[in-house]
Protein backbone atom coordinates (compact mmCIF):
# COMPACT_ATOMS: atom_id res chain seq x y z
CA UNK A 1 0.00 0.00 0.00
CA UNK A 2 1.33 3.60 -1.03
CA UNK A 3 1.44 6.39 1.75
CA UNK A 4 -0.46 9.49 0.88
CA UNK A 5 1.97 10.96 3.33
CA UNK A 6 4.50 10.80 6.09
CA UNK A 7 6.56 12.22 8.46
CA UNK A 8 10.24 11.38 8.01
CA UNK A 9 13.00 13.09 10.37
CA UNK A 10 11.87 16.57 10.13
CA UNK A 11 10.61 16.20 6.35
CA UNK A 12 6.80 15.98 5.22
CA UNK A 13 6.61 13.50 2.55
CA UNK A 14 3.22 13.31 -0.16
CA UNK A 15 2.65 11.68 -3.17
CA UNK A 16 1.69 14.55 -5.87
CA UNK A 17 -1.98 13.35 -6.49
CA UNK A 18 -1.70 15.85 -9.42
CA UNK A 19 0.39 14.00 -11.26
CA UNK A 20 -2.32 10.70 -10.61
CA UNK A 21 -2.91 8.53 -12.24
CA UNK A 22 0.28 8.80 -15.36
CA UNK A 23 2.93 8.59 -12.75
CA UNK A 24 3.88 8.63 -8.71
CA UNK A 25 5.44 11.11 -7.76
CA UNK A 26 6.42 12.60 -4.08
CA UNK A 27 7.19 15.84 -2.95
CA UNK A 28 9.27 16.52 0.30
CA UNK A 29 8.45 19.82 2.33
CA UNK A 30 10.60 21.31 4.81
CA UNK A 31 8.86 23.99 5.77
CA UNK A 32 5.13 25.01 6.69
CA UNK A 33 5.07 27.07 3.77
CA UNK A 34 5.79 24.36 2.05
CA UNK A 35 3.21 22.09 3.29
CA UNK A 36 0.73 25.61 2.84
CA UNK A 37 1.75 25.28 -0.66
CA UNK A 38 1.08 22.34 -1.41
CA UNK A 39 -2.38 22.15 0.13
CA UNK A 40 -3.21 25.16 -1.56
CA UNK A 41 -2.17 23.72 -5.45
CA UNK A 42 -3.88 20.64 -4.47
CA UNK A 43 -0.97 18.32 -4.57
CA UNK A 44 -2.73 16.96 -1.27
CA UNK A 45 -6.22 16.07 -1.57
CA UNK A 46 -8.90 15.05 0.53
CA UNK A 47 -9.94 16.37 3.44
CA UNK A 48 -8.40 13.46 5.55
CA UNK A 49 -5.40 13.73 4.19
CA UNK A 50 -5.32 17.78 4.34
CA UNK A 51 -6.37 17.57 8.20
CA UNK A 52 -3.06 15.49 8.68
CA UNK A 53 -1.17 17.53 6.54
CA UNK A 54 -1.64 20.59 8.13
CA UNK A 55 -1.01 18.97 11.19
CA UNK A 56 2.53 17.46 10.17
CA UNK A 57 3.08 21.29 8.79
CA UNK A 58 2.34 22.73 12.43
CA UNK A 59 4.71 20.23 13.63
CA UNK A 60 7.62 20.98 11.36
CA UNK A 61 6.62 24.77 12.10
CA UNK A 62 6.90 24.30 15.82
CA UNK A 63 10.40 22.60 16.01
CA UNK A 64 11.48 25.74 13.91
CA UNK A 65 11.03 27.94 17.09
CA UNK A 66 13.70 28.60 19.77
CA UNK A 67 12.66 29.74 22.60
CA UNK A 68 13.92 30.06 26.34
CA UNK A 69 10.29 29.77 27.65
CA UNK A 70 6.87 27.79 26.91
CA UNK A 71 5.01 31.78 26.96
CA UNK A 72 7.39 32.51 24.35
CA UNK A 73 7.30 29.24 22.48
CA UNK A 74 3.66 29.91 22.97
CA UNK A 75 3.10 33.26 21.23
CA UNK A 76 5.49 31.88 18.50
CA UNK A 77 3.53 29.57 17.47
CA UNK A 78 0.22 31.37 17.42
Amino acid sequence: MIKTIEYIDGIVRMIDQTRLPVEKQFIDCRTIEEVGHAIKTMVIRGAPAIGVAAAMGASLGADSIEASSFEDFYHAFE
